[in-house]
């Protein structure tokens, strides 16, 4: 009740900042349009999968070093770490890349954005981001209707990267007021006092503003001014650099654990490179004045010894942290944690249990019936059935209703629910097998192929779906009534194999589970016949047959798929092996 009622009242004072502060608005616009842009990207990397950008990656992210060198090149030609860092964030989501190949290449991007701190020093460039984002924007429409799914994969990658950089330019819209209102002068003071304040003001107004280029170039010109000293300029730089891992953060909101734990050390990484060049400012000052004539950097130049700064301060932040990135890793990991559901939590898999083989036979067969529970459930809500006390007489009283959509995301309730279980008991059940007999082997065996089965069960469901939610509220009653036939049969398969599990009797099972396959080959014809009068009566349209047709056949897969979990998970197998020798035998 009180989470309601604080959710409540945020949307209260958020709906009054939106209405009565325009420059809050741009702002919360900005933000808005940014994570949108990241969910574009996320889903352009994951249909993109599968071909060439893999092995790009693999190829140049095979190593440590490699990683580093990518994300160097990548950001100097890109002349943004924080496109980078967003599409490292991407790839992470889409599991195109693991976490230490990720935190290289983050790595090399900090390295690489101090190319855009010389050519702001040297040229003053001051780029407008959004001049970018609407053509990506437009080509990534385009793009989006072609069919094939390389090319909509990159359409949803340009519009990612579109509203990414229109996202960021209206954040930096709305805070103008506060970038010209910024009088780094006031604030001048000598001492290490002097560095911290010059720290917290950098890591400030790169935040604010969305770019440590842009807070760069605001140094180099109250330096030109002689607004500031040279010391405290430095000391701006040191916040900037911290201050622009805000975005990567930001952006692992809408991303998996993999993807905050690249954030987080991302910000490690400029935290500890912030504190040890701190640390040793004086002495990085000396070795910038001592190196810059031979960079042919003149005396008065502090752009330039800014921009060659910034490069010390990535550069040694690699020197200092890329011996342990495993061990970053390791803490990211410990930090932020995988979220695990309840429902995805093993029940019944005991380590005690693995020194019994028998048991731990009964354990992983338990267990197995809890994933095949679980999936059941989100079927029969992906074809928008619910499940409490679900009989056939309450099927026929549900279907005989309007229709009201469940809203499902099966590949959701998958990678929350379904995923982490079904690793478990694979993982479970590779262990119970070291020390088995042979027969035991091939229970588990079998035991393991039905949680496959149960897996391609829900996916094959998935599939199904779109259609059924389709087809369900067509204004043609014949199709409509098909796909009701559809998710009629499915649910009753459902419904008996949940009556063949509370069955005790070996031979009330065999005799319910021939039920079952005889409804299932009834299931099959009746649909072949039905659908092909309706064609040959003009009564559905090509598309309507054809996408039935294809449905039809997913759904009879489904129901056989079905019965044999059901025949490994709830049927007596010595009894089964006996009926086989019976028949072979009279054979």
């Amino acid at each position: 009740m009180t989470k309601n009622f604080l959710i409540f009242l945020g949307f209260i004072i958020l709906a009054y900042i939106v209405i009565f502060y325009e420059n809050f608005t741009v702002i919360l616009s900005g933000i808005a349009i940014f994570l949108i842009g990241m969910f574009f990207m996320q889903d352009g990397f994951k249909q993109l999968s599968g071909g060439i950008l893999e092995k790009l990656l693999q190829k140049f992210t095979s190593n440590t070093f490699y990683a580093i060198a990518t994300g160097f090149f990548s950001t100097s030609v890109v002349q943004s770490s924080t496109i980078i860092t967003l599409v490292v964030i991407s790839f992470l989501s889409a599991e195109l890349l693991t976490l230490v190949q990720g935190i290289g290449i983050i790595f090399g991007s900090n390295l690489g954005s101090t190319t855009t701190a010389w050519i702001v020093s040297s040229l003053g460039v001051d780029v407008k981001i959004s001049k970018y984002a609407f053509p990506m924007i437009v080509f990534g429409v385009i793009l989006r209707f072609t069919k094939t799914n390389g090319l909509k994969g990159s359409g949803n990658v340009l519009l990612g990267l579109g509203f990414i950089f229109l996202g960021i330019a209206y954040m930096k819209d709305g805070f103008d007021v506060m970038k010209e209102s910024i009088d780094l002068a006031s604030f001048a003071m000598e001492g290490y006092l002097g560095i911290i304040i010059y720290i917290l003001i950098g890591i400030f107004v790169t935040v604010v503003i969305q770019s440590s280029a842009a807070t760069l170039a605001i140094v180099i010109t109250a330096l030109n001014a002689d607004s500031i000293s040279y010391l405290n300029a430095l000391a701006l730089a040191i916040g900037a650099n911290v201050g622009t891992t805000l975005t990567a953060i930001l952006a692992s909101f809408t991303s998996n654990e993999n993807s905050k734990r690249v954030a987080f050390v991302h910000f490690t990484f400029n935290i500890i490179s912030a504190i040890f060049v701190t640390i040793f400012i004086f002495q990085f000052q000396i070795l910038v004045d001592f190196l810059s004539p031979y960079l042919g950097i003149s005396n008065n130049n502090y752009g330039m010894k800014l921009a060659l700064f910034h490069t010390m301060f990535s550069a040694v932040g690699i020197i200092l942290l890329t011996p342990f990135i495993k061990q970053l890793v390791s803490i990211s990991e410990k930090l932020i944690k995988k979220k695990v559901s309840a429902a995805s939590k093993p029940k019944y898999l005991l380590k005690s249990n693995l020194d019994v083989p028998d048991v731990a036979v009964v354990s992983i067969r338990k267990e197995i019936i809890n994933l095949y529970e679980n999936c059941q459930k989100a079927m029969l809500h992906a074809l928008n059935l619910h499940t409490t006390n679900l009989t056939k007489e309450s099927l026929n009283a549900q279907l005989a209703k309007e229709l009201t959509i469940i809203d499902t995301n099966i590949d959701e309730i998958y990678q929350t629910n379904i995923k982490n279980l079904y690793s478990e008991i694979i993982e479970y059940s590779s262990f119970a097998q070291e020390n088995m007999l042979d027969f035991h082997h091939t229970e588990i065996g079998d035991l393991k192929r039905s949680a496959a089965l149960i897996i391609e069960v829900l996916k094959d469901t998935r599939d199904i779906q779109k259609n059924v939610n389709f087809y369900l509220k067509s204004k043609n009653e014949y199709i409509k009534e098909e796909y009701n036939i559809l998710r009629k049969e499915i649910a009753e398969i459902l419904i008996d194999i949940n009556t063949l599990s509370t069955i005790e009797t070996d031979i009330e099972q065999l005799t319910q589970l021939q039920v079952i396959k005889t409804t299932l080959a009834e299931n099959d014809l009746a649909s072949s016949e039905e659908i092909g009068a309706l064609i040959r009566e003009d009564k559905i349209k090509a598309t309507m047959a054809t996408s039935y047709m294809n449905d039809s056949a997913t759904g009879y897969s489904i129901q056989k798929k079905l019965v044999e979990v059901a025949t490994i998970l709830f049927i007596n197998n010595n009894l089964l092996k006996e009926i086989g020798e019976q028949k072979h035998e009279t054979k």
